[in-house]
Formats: structure tokens, sequence, C-alpha cells
């Protein structure tokens, strides 16, 4: 008698050739599910053992690919900054934190795919990092079922706010776009004489498309005079065709909506034709290659940005210091985003610590509750005029390179020095 005695019964009718075929393939089967369940009870306890050790925590940054690239090394060094003092407390839960960090190489498909990789294969408690709209747009479309605990410091487009920002999972650090323009609008709307007419370019991406209109919009219920609104294209090799035709139009003001990256050959280009407005201003000019790339040709340019180590305020002080100590070889000042990546780690991990738990509803509520001192303002995560239920940073500066040093020229709060405007002609500097 066999062990399947039924089996045993119904081989018995069949010929012998056939039935030593089917006894084959049934214990052939047997086998494979005993040693299935045999996998499945130990998997786990190795798994436990192996993720018990650390808390893995996923960044998602363009960390090459040009444009994107000067943004993402600068908030990468934040992090790894933010990480080294983490562990050095002892980390999280009893257990230190490892960044499993990812380069999207400044491409929608590429990041889409690091996402997908760090939910699913790495299986990381929370995303961090971001930068470009249109990548952080493709990447929420493609993780918004899995429902990740995710905090933002990139993507200032509205149109991102509006696809994700009303989800509990989903936290934003980065000023979205229309409080950018509603500093640019006050800050020109303070300047003597006060300027008429507008040239707006923006790059053609999500990003400079949805922050470009919001602009216009703001300016021109100002009562300024839009006299161009042209998108270009970011990394372009060549804008002097289209710094030509601004130049014919005599704007008061030329105003950019782009990414670093295409900042220095912008101004360079309007010297060498000489196209000089009263006044440039850029939404990056706050950047390590600005200076050591221009030098006295990037003087008189204005920028809005979140924040510059001179910002008047105690903890920017105390944040430089840190920096300095962590990176006593660093060439030059950080760019906002270094603070940014800081700011995204360290109050992720406090949220992780608070919560006394990986459990995602327990670290999103204690992100809810995030009151934190930062090198760029208290960061609570509040509600938002565009509807997002978690806007950490709602606040701008504006700068001008001055000597060749930037300075903060608007509000006057936290101002350092007053605008030199107009500017003068290229061949009088």
């Amino acid at each position: 008698m066999g062990i399947f005695p039924e089996l045993d019964f119904f081989m018995g009718i069949l010929p012998k050739e056939r039935r030593l075929k089917m006894y084959r393939k049934v214990l052939g089967c047997f086998l494979l599910v005993l040693i299935s369940l045999a996998g499945l009870s130990v998997a786990p306890n190795s798994i436990f053992a192996a993720e018990s050790k650390v808390i893995k925590l996923g960044v998602l940054l363009p960390l090459s690919g040009g444009t994107f690239a000067e943004a993402g090394l600068q908030a990468k060094e934040g992090f790894l900054m933010a990480l080294d003092e983490i562990n050095k407390e002892g980390g999280a839960l009893g257990k230190k934190i490892e960044l499993i960090i990812e380069d999207d190489m400044g491409k929608p498909e590429v990041g889409v795919a690091a996402a997908e990789k760090l939910i699913n294969r790495d299986k990381v408690a929370v995303l961090l990092g971001g930068y470009s709209s249109t990548i952080t747009y493709a990447i929420m479309g493609a993780i918004k079922r899995y429902e990740p605990v995710v905090a933002w410091i990139g993507a200032g487009a509205p149109k991102v706010e509006k696809f994700v920002g009303k989800e509990r999972w989903y936290f934003h650090y980065h000023p979205v776009s229309y409080h950018r323009q509603a500093a640019v609008r006050n800050f020109l709307d303070s300047l003597k004489p006060r300027p008429k007419t507008i040239a707006l370019a923006y790059e053609d991406g999500l990003y400079g498309t949805d922050s470009a209109t919001v602009a216009k919009g703001y300016l021109e219920k100002a009562g300024f005079e839009i006299v161009l609104f042209e998108p270009y294209k970011s990394k372009a090799t060549d804008f002097t065709p289209l710094l030509t035709k601004i130049k014919k139009l005599n704007p008061d003001i030329y105003y950019w909506v782009g990414y670093a990256g295409d900042c220095i050959l912008m101004i360079k280009q309007s010297k060498e034709i000489d196209f000089n407005p009263k006044l440039f201003l850029a939404i990056a000019v706050n950047f390590p290659d600005y200076k050591p790339s221009l030098g006295k040709t990037g003087d008189w340019v204005a920028g809005s940005c979140p924040w510059i180590p001179q910002v008047g305020l105690p903890a920017a002080k105390e944040f430089m210091k840190k920096y300095r100590k962590y990176n006593p070889t660093a060439n030059g000042e950080p760019e906002y985003w270094v603070p940014l990546g800081y700011i995204n780690l360290r109050t992720v991990v406090d949220a992780i610590r608070k919560a006394g738990s990986l459990e995602k509803n327990k670290i999103i509520a204690a992100l809810e509750k995030t009151d934190y001192a930062s090198a760029m303002g208290r960061i609570r995560f509040t509600k938002d005029e565009g509807g997002g239920i978690h806007q950490a940073i709602q606040s701008h500066i504006i700068t001008q390179w001055q000597n060749g040093q930037p300075v903060v020229v608007w509000p006057a709060e936290l101002a350092g020095g007053t605008v030199k405007y107009p500017t003068p002609p290229w061949n009088q500097r």
C-alpha cells in the first residue's frame, strides 16, 4: 500500500507504463510543495534578522544628467551630513539608519523605476528627496497606488500639489511656485522707480510652464505689463535668438523661470549681445558654480530662493558651523539644497523616533506633529492655499549678487543690504 491509497486504486487500473509516469509526476509535485513550505518557514526569520539591524530609508535625487545634477549633489551632501550626526546619536529605535540613494538621472522613466525598486524591493520605510516637478509627477503617478510615506523636498509646480498634495501620506518641504511668485511680485512692486514692463521666459517642462503661468497672473494683476511670455528648452546650448528677441522689446525687467544649469549661459550671452535691462531676475542664482563661472559678469543679477547662508536667522549661523566642521574642504557656499536635504532626513528620523515604530500610520501621525527649528526657519506641516495638507516652507527671499557676494535684499526684516537698481550698462560696470 502506498502513501495515497485512493491514488493506488486509481493507478491500478492504468497500464504499467502510464502508472509509473503518473507516480513520478505526483511525487515531484509533492516534493516541490514540501520545499516551498520549508522555504517559507525559514525566509521570514532570515529576512527579519537582516532588517532588524538597520532602518532603511530611500532617497531619490538627480546626481547625473546635466542641468539637475548640481542641486541633487548639494542635497545629497545635506543628507549625508544629517546621516552622520544621526547614527552618531545612536540612530532610531535602537537601529542605525541606512540610506539607499538612487540617481534619477534627470529622466522620468529612470525616476519611476528607482522609486518602484525602493518601495518594492528595498522595502524602505519612507521615500525622501526629489527635485524636478516633471519627474516627481511621473513618480507619484506610478507609486500612488502603494500609498507609501513620502517626505519630498523637490517639485514646486502647483500641478504636483493638486495631484498628491491632499494625500495624507505625502509631505512637501519646498515652497510651491505661488509662494515664490508672490515674493517676486512684492519685490518688484517695492522697486523705485517701479518697473512697468517685464519679459518672462520659462523652461518648457512642467515646472517652468506651471510656475510661469502663476507668475504671469500675479504680475499682471499687480499692474505690470508682460511684453513677452515664451518657453525655452532647458539645457539648450544657445539662448541668443531668445535674448535678441527680448532685447528688441526693451523690457524694464527680464525674468526667467528655469533651473540653475541654464543660468550661466543666459547671463554670458546677454553680455555678448549687449542686452542689459534695468534688472536681471532669475529663479536660481545661488549655486556653487555661479561665481567661478561668471566672476564680475554675475554681479547685479537678482534671484529668488528659500535660503542662503547669509540670511538673518540665528539657526542658519549654527548650521553653517556644523557644515564647515563636517565638510572643511567645501569650495564656496552651499546652495539651499544642502540644508533642505539635512532637514528632510532629520525631521523624518525625528518622526520615527517619536512614533516608536515603523508602522506607516504612526510615522504619518508623528510627521504631522513636526515642529523643528531649522536653518530655513521653523518646520511645521500645515495646510496650504493651493490645497496641500502638509506644506512645510512657504516663504522666499530675494538676493542680488553684489561685488562677488550674494546679498539678501528682500524682505527688509531679513535683508543684509539694499538692492542695486537700475543696472548700469555692461561697459560701465
